[in-house]
């Protein structure tokens, strides 16, 4: 099956934008130059555009044209997460421990529909307030399934994946997207006493090592604004 042209012409650019030729803030292709370049008409280049702008990759600014997007994209910094705590005592609620088969899940995990995954609910307290509320959905072959009666022992999902499979998730490869949430669902709501409107939302997968976009873990966090911080340096030009 041929690629639409618009997609070639997409991933085209977005081998520029990626390869140095292009960089944060500059001039980008006007739709004039796509057409003249890439030999399409203006209806094409225009649907180019805006696909490179859904995909945040460029920023369209009236009366003045399109210009390669200030964010960051794909970009090598040192991270660091702050501890907003400022001195008071942090502790951990596991709420629930379940074997799940939601179908939804199971997609998103890549397994199979008649598999089965642990899902663990916990909350995270700073002082007397609820700062977190996370859900670990994790592969069951890599829990001792001797140690599901006790809540206790999933206080950390790290160290008990560690414990049970000699495997360390903080060392293993991940994608992770944070974003501004609202909690719709009430339950969740209930938690956080209903104090926010607004809540960091996270999204994350970790991978297990060797196997191509084999999933240990799929995990979805609300946080507290007030209680979440990150720091990044910029290690462009110099060595890691």
């Amino acid at each position: 099956m041929s690629v639409p042209k618009y997609k070639e012409i997409i991933d085209v650019l977005n081998e520029e934008l990626g390869g140095g030729k292009l960089h944060q803030g500059d001039k980008f292709y006007s739709e004039s130059e796509i057409c003249s370049r890439f030999n399409v008409s203006s209806t094409t280049a225009v649907k180019v555009l805006n696909v490179l702008q859904q995909q945040n990759k460029v920023t369209r600014i009236k009366g003045k044209g399109t210009f390669v997007a200030k964010e960051n994209h794909k970009s090598v910094v040192l991270y660091t997460d702050l501890n907003m705590s400022n001195g008071h005592s942090e502790g951990v609620k596991v709420l629930n421990v379940e074997i799940k088969d939601d179908k939804t899940v199971l997609k998103k995990m890549g397994l199979h529909s008649s598999d089965k995954y642990l899902k663990v609910t916990r909350i995270r307290c700073i002082g007397e307030k609820t700062s977190q509320y996370s859900v670990s959905n994790i592969r069951l072959d890599y829990i001792d399934k001797n140690k599901l009666d006790d809540d206790s022992n999933f206080d950390s999902v790290y160290s008990r994946i560690k414990e049970d499979a000699g495997l360390d998730p903080y060392k293993l490869p991940y994608t992770q997207r944070t974003t501004i949430s609202k909690v719709k669902d009430s339950n969740i709501l209930n938690y956080f006493n209903g104090t926010n409107d607004l809540y960091i939302y996270q999204e994350r997968l970790t991978y297990l090592p060797i196997v191509d976009n084999s999933i240990l873990e799929y995990a979805y966090t609300y946080k507290l604004p007030e209680f979440w911080g990150m720091e990044t340096e910029s290690v462009f030009g110099g060595n890691i």
